[in-house]
């Protein structure tokens, strides 16, 4: 019996944190065809070096140039994008950069337009090189499908939500103490996302529920930064590592709220 409970905790714990994956949980995971590693990085670094079998999608390209940075575009660009890089909803998507900004940035983008199944590598490329797994100068294309997109809206709000939500909600602004000092929104609670690593590294669960003791997991929680970057990894971290129910970002960020 108690072998039984064992199991099923650990099975729990296990798809609480699935949507982190190890080095070698990767390198097995690669042997399946569905599976799609996309390094969120810039093309220039995709093009120096990367994981042998991933393929290359700078997650900038799914922002526009706009005077307030962090945009998004339309959800059928950014599927139109996705597909044409055989990226499926259903895909099964491991992530990766150099930090975990990126690769956080991406999976909500993904989540947003409705990926069912979302993973970002744990250690980004440093952890990889570390292990001494394969790497490529030699890009990979796969063959282009149809991402159908399912918007789920609720996890991006606009500055008339974020009005509406400051006497309720918990505001996290991402950025760094200096910039949160200088001016932010409302009663935000500053956690750099820098805090939440280390290196490249995340930190232990232990260690994340820690810095995040402020931030009740019965609150609505609004997440911001300065152009919508770092917002979207911290977004990864709360919803995905430390299971909180309600967790959405500000994507115009700091910038929208202090334009006009």
């Amino acid at each position: 019996m108690k072998k039984i409970i064992f199991i099923l905790i650990s099975l729990v714990t296990f798809s609480l944190q699935a949507q982190l994956v190890s080095v070698e949980a990767l390198t097995k995971m690669m042997k399946d065809p569905n599976v799609v590693v996309i390094d969120a990085r810039p093309a220039g670094d995709y093009l120096k070096t990367h994981i042998d079998g991933a393929i290359g999608l700078d997650v900038s390209t799914l922002s526009t140039a706009t005077p307030v940075e962090g945009t998004l575009k339309s959800s059928s660009e950014i599927a139109s994008i996705l597909g044409k890089n055989g990226i499926a909803a259903d895909s099964k998507i491991v992530i990766y950069c150099k930090t975990g900004i990126n690769a956080g940035l991406m999976y909500w983008i993904l989540k947003y337009v409705g990926a069912s199944d979302v993973s970002i590598l744990d250690g980004q490329m440093d952890a990889w090189f570390a292990a001494r797994k394969p790497i490529t100068k030699n890009p990979k294309k796969l063959k282009p499908v149809t991402f159908t997109p399912s918007v789920n809206a609720a996890i991006n709000v606009d500055k008339a939500y974020v009005k509406s939500k400051l006497a309720s909600a918990v505001l996290v602004d991402s950025r760094k103490k200096e910039d949160f000092d200088a001016g932010h929104i409302g009663n935000a609670v500053n956690i750099p996302s820098e805090s939440l690593l280390n290196t490249s590294k995340l930190k232990p669960v232990a260690e994340l529920t820690k810095i995040f003791a402020s931030v009740p997991k019965n609150k609505e929680v609004i997440v911001y930064c300065k152009t919508g970057t770092t917002a979207g990894f911290v977004y990864f971290v709360l919803k995905s590592v430390l299971n909180y129910p309600n967790v959405k970002v500000y994507e115009g960020a700091y910038l929208d709220w202090v334009s006009k």
